[in-house]
């Protein structure tokens, strides 16, 4: 007991020289940063666009629809810092072999993957929505103001790439060109 006493008096002592601390009030401070465009990179550019070859279709009496037998590219967009949004369109010549038109074709583009090449950007990625290609320009990936900041990848498998082609079409190799254009926004 009285070892218990002796150490409980020790312990008194002890606490009795300890300050005593009042509440104190939080403390906030900030941390700050400047992010400054390089006016050598400040520009958005188009960087690639997908070549398509939509391989033979054998004609017949009926309409077909032929996926493409390769993509080669993709929609890809760099954007160094903008914030006006912007905007990719396409726009297709006919179908022609020499003069002779493919009369009705149909080029659909759809399901586009896209994504951010960096994939810890912030940016919310631009949107890519399914497309018929005809002679006048129709956004094919777009991003609206304050996003789609950064490098950005549209992707096509060959199964979203398709040429509608209707029955009463004469044999022969067409050739379609595609008109690729970088916009300051999306429309």
């Amino acid at each position: 007991m009285k070892k218990y006493i002796g150490t409980l008096v020790a312990g008194m002592t002890l606490m009795a020289g300890l300050p005593l601390v009042g509440q104190a009030a939080d403390k906030t401070t900030e941390a700050q940063v400047k992010l400054e465009q390089d006016e050598n990179n400040k520009d958005i550019t188009l960087d690639e666009a997908p070549a398509l070859d939509m391989g033979t279709v054998t004609i017949d009496n009926t309409t077909q629809t032929k996926t493409a037998d390769t993509v080669t590219g993709s929609v890809k967009v760099t954007n160094p810092g903008n914030t006006d949004g912007w905007s990719v369109q396409v726009a297709g010549s006919k179908f022609l072999n020499g003069s002779q038109e493919l009369r009705g074709a149909a080029l659909t583009f759809k399901n586009a993957s896209v994504t951010a090449d960096d994939e810890a950007n912030a940016s919310k990625n631009p949107t890519a929505p399914d497309v018929t290609v005809n002679e006048s320009n129709q956004m094919i990936l777009g991003a609206v103001a304050n996003e789609g900041i950064g490098k950005f990848t549209s992707a096509y498998a060959k199964t979203d790439v398709s040429l509608l082609v209707p029955a009463g079409n004469s044999a022969g190799a067409y050739t379609s060109t595609l008109t690729w254009t970088l916009g300051n926004a999306p429309s």
